[in-house]
């Protein structure tokens, strides 16, 4: 059974399109609105990424403190989606067998409970998962066990590097995630670092089809459309907008980090608190209100 998949980085810069000039300013337009925003909401312990991408050969961007360092809890998932699918790219099949083992047991979200229907079983200590399906877990669930499963096989240090690659300059998947119960780290290097801009511009990459290939960023994308927290972004939604996304949670911090498709619109919004939930969800969902009405309304 083969246990790590070490890419290395000059392959892996061979095989992503760079981010850099891969978006352009619209002239200050969406930065000018955010700021608006900052004066009707309090986005002080906020930061937010948009990606307009209604013409994706030239998408046009805005942030409002997307570059400053906040905890990117589970969002940092997407950066081992991204890795699975290199991998594969370069030879792994998803149907490659792992073993759970107990240096990667830790608590993780169970859907159920909250009345959310999971149509994947738990995980179990000593089961054998493939690929495919950790990495389906991992996104649409964001199953910590399966995460720190993948960041052994994938190797994070490989990963890191891929997407550092693709213009993620400030993303770096350094520690495996713990939920109530500690795990083994030995690799551990410090924090995971992802900001909203590099999570819009890995969400950017995939809406584009140039992440890994047009056929891994469709396979991405529907990995995404499955995520079964909806309480933030795609709560906020007119029934006419389609979210595929990636949530993170963290005792003060919320994230929701989304592609955003609708008729007449197609755009990126990353949205980071440093907040507890209940702070956070209402601020998310009128954040994400006032972004699509932006868009609705042809600015």
């Amino acid at each position: 059974m083969r246990t790590s998949a070490n890419i290395p980085a000059s392959v892996a810069a061979a095989l992503f399109f760079f981010a850099s000039g891969a978006s352009a300013s619209d002239g200050g337009r969406l930065d000018a609105f955010l700021k608006e925003l900052s004066g009707k909401l309090d986005l002080s312990r906020a930061g937010v990424s948009i990606v307009d991408l209604r013409d994706p050969a030239a998408p046009l961007r805005g942030g409002w403190q997307d570059t400053e360092i906040r905890p990117a809890a589970s969002v940092i998932k997407l950066n081992l989606l991204a890795g699975a699918y290199n991998a594969v790219y370069n030879g792994l099949t998803f149907d490659a067998k792992i073993k759970i083992t107990r240096n990667n047991w830790t608590g993780t979200w169970n859907p159920e409970e909250d009345g959310i229907h999971d149509p994947n079983p738990p995980i179990k200590l000593g089961e054998t998962w493939t690929l495919g399906k950790l990495t389906e877990v991992m996104i649409r669930r964001s199953d910590n066990v399966a995460t720190n499963t993948l960041m052994d096989f994938l190797d994070r240090k490989a990963v890191t590097a891929f997407v550092r690659s693709a213009g993620l300059s400030l993303t770096y998947v350094r520690h495996k995630l713990s939920s109530g119960t500690d795990v083994d780290d030995p690799d551990a290097t410090g924090y995971n670092q992802m900001p909203p801009y590099d999570a819009a511009t890995l969400l950017m990459l995939v809406a584009q089809g140039r992440l890994v290939s047009r056929e891994a960023s469709e396979r991405m994308y529907a990995t995404l459309s499955g995520q079964l927290d909806r309480e933030l972004i795609a709560a906020a939604l007119p029934e006419d907008a389609v979210y595929a996304g990636k949530t993170g949670e963290l005792s003060a911090a919320r994230n929701d980090a989304a592609i955003i498709r609708a008729p007449g619109r197609e755009y990126v919004l990353v949205i980071y608190t440093q907040l507890p939930g209940g702070q956070a969800k209402p601020l998310i969902k009128a954040i994400a209100r006032a972004v699509d009405e932006y868009f609705s309304g042809g600015s």
